[in-house]
């Protein structure tokens, strides 16, 4: 969020703000969807620490269908925003999250 800062919500913006820019350096140099990898991992880490499989396994489930979902969702905006600075952005950086590209 700090790295992006005007440019982070919570929300999917359906427009493009003429203040938007598209964030490439800090973290976003290495992972596309940093605060999705974090929230990912770290639901899955407490599922792992409290050793329960079950709601590991529907953790990984639930999580990977509700981001490769938005994620898709976010990168065609993202793409319709910036355009090929967008597509040279995506083939140069992975978003972290396991099988989603």
């Amino acid at each position: 969020m700090f790295s992006a800062k005007s440019n982070f919500s919570h929300h999917v913006e359906y427009y493009k703000e003429e203040h938007h820019v598209l964030v490439t350096d800090g973290i976003y140099s290495l992972l596309r969807h940093p605060s999705y990898f974090g929230f990912y991992y770290w639901a899955l880490g407490s599922q792992l620490m409290m050793m329960n499989p079950v709601c590991l396994i529907g953790f990984a489930a639930a999580l990977h269908h509700f981001f490769s979902e938005r994620i898709q969702y976010e990168e065609q905006l993202l793409t319709r925003f910036f355009g090929q600075d967008y597509r040279d952005y995506k083939a140069r950086t992975s978003t972290g999250l396991l099988m989603i590209k």
